[in-house]
């Protein structure tokens, strides 16, 4: 048992110096698969070792693969993909670009993004200032009406 462990450890270091023969690594592969209790220093090895023949084991299934002409059918998805990409980033812009923009002030809760709007309807509330409390004056205005 010890004399197989030591082996194996000397495989092993010959695997990753990359110096074994085929039926060296067929020797390690066989080892890990049949062997129900490896050392706790060797469990690396044996996920390496049994992982490989899994994913060697692995393939696609015939039900899975796409039909029809393939380099179309690419393309197709390919230029699809495109356009909905170039959308995403129109519309990231636009979103952008709408949401840094800042009002110029607010004039009865909506916002001005015009200077010149914004300073046309100051100027008619600077009449006002000239009466000592223009409060006043504009409920009066506002009662008349």
């Amino acid at each position: 048992m010890k004399e197989r462990k030591e082996r194996i450890e000397k495989l092993l270091e010959r695997y990753f110096d990359a110096r074994t023969t085929d039926d060296e690594e067929a020797e390690l592969r066989a080892y890990f698969q049949m062997e129900d209790e490896v050392d706790a220093g060797l469990l690396y090895a044996r996920t390496m070792f049994c992982g490989m023949d899994g994913l060697a084991a692995e393939r696609l299934p015939a039900a899975r693969r796409p039909a029809g002409n393939k380099p179309a059918a690419r393309r197709m998805t390919l230029r699809l993909c495109g356009m909905a990409a170039a959308a995403a980033v129109v519309l990231g812009l636009f979103l952008c670009v709408e949401y840094l923009r800042r009002p110029y002030c607010y004039i009865d809760g909506v916002a001005v993004y015009d200077k010149e709007v914004a300073m046309q309807a100051t100027v008619y509330l600077q009449a006002f200032s000239e009466f000592s409390d223009p409060g006043v004056i504009v409920d009066e205005l506002i009662e008349n009406d």
